[in-house]
């Protein structure tokens, strides 16, 4: 698995923290890491772990704008930041994070734009399986909230965001995901949000901050390389059913919002093999893409 130090100066592969008090504690270890993944379809990835950077998905957005498409399992890439300075969320919120595991994957995907559906969905699939494979009553716990979040108890776990970056070569799309996982609870960050967070180690017995972030995102790695395969090979579809019996709002009553104005309300009835929420309203029952909007219980 090549990695890049540490602590590189290269513009693109690394950047120095100038305040190393603002990280936290713990390293992924790439020797452990290596060991997690070897002998699975991401063993040959390519993971860069930073100290600081702007942003792990712009990051990956550039390189992959030049990068040529060899269809290979070591074309993927990985970029992992224990700071980010310039992270942004849905809708183009800014989004920072130093309690948890922040990191962006850049996968080939030589599919149309028009399969690119479900994805976000299968990689809060994959997130969720992984950290059940780590510990089955931690899995247990995690619920998905369509279209990109999940949580523990109703309290935001983990974020994903996906970006397409057209391909130096024809017919091949990049996906750049982004993803943010709590591993502690931070309590600066619920005063900030007005709300309270989840993280991995309320569920995880016996949570060691020295080990345990490498072992979940080798975890996470193992489980999207996977998912890879399949999504190329059948869409979306084949996780549908695995996604709807994790989905946290299943059979309740929620709203559809755009920049805070209602847009659909009824119950929650899981996703379709599209990964399109599917929505018991009044007149029926209605298939509703991703776009901006924001789901939230009827109660909130």
């Amino acid at each position: 698995m090549p990695a890049v130090p540490d602590r590189s100066d290269d513009p693109v592969h690394g950047a120095r923290a100038d305040d190393a008090a603002a990280l936290p504690s713990w390293r992924i270890d790439a020797g452990a890491l290596r060991a997690a993944l070897a002998g699975g379809l991401a063993q040959d990835w390519t993971v860069d772990v930073v100290d600081e950077t702007g942003s792990t998905s712009a990051d990956l957005t550039q390189a992959c704008r030049t990068a040529a498409w060899r269809g290979a399992r070591d074309a993927v890439r990985v970029r992992v930041a224990y700071r980010q300075t310039a992270g942004r969320g849905r809708q183009g919120r800014p989004w920072q994070g130093q309690a948890g595991l922040t990191f962006s994957v850049a996968m080939p995907l030589p599919l149309a734009p028009a399969r690119l559906s479900g994805l976000s969905l299968a990689v809060g699939l994959s997130v969720a399986e992984a950290l059940e494979d780590l510990d089955p009553a931690l899995g247990r716990r995690v619920g998905l909230k369509w279209p990109n979040d999940l949580q523990i108890d109703g309290r935001k776990l983990a974020g994903i965001l996906i970006e397409s970056v057209p391909g130096s070569v024809p017919g091949v799309i990049w996906a750049v995901i982004g993803i943010g996982l709590n591993l502690v609870r931070d309590a600066r960050m619920e005063a900030a949000l007005g709300r309270p967070l989840a993280g991995v180690s309320e569920g995880l017995p016996g949570f060691d901050a020295a080990r345990d972030p490498t072992r979940i995102l080798g975890a996470v790695l193992n489980r999207l390389a996977a998912m890879r395969m399949e999504f190329l090979a059948e869409g979306f579809a084949p996780m549908a059913p695995r996604w709807s019996a994790r989905d946290a709002f299943r059979d309740e009553p929620v709203r559809l919002l755009h920049d805070g104005a209602l847009q659909a309300e009824g119950l929650a009835r899981g996703v379709d093999a599209d990964g399109h929420l599917l929505l018991e309203t009044a007149t029926g029952l209605q298939r509703i893409a991703s776009g901006e909007v924001s789901l939230r219980g009827a109660a909130a």
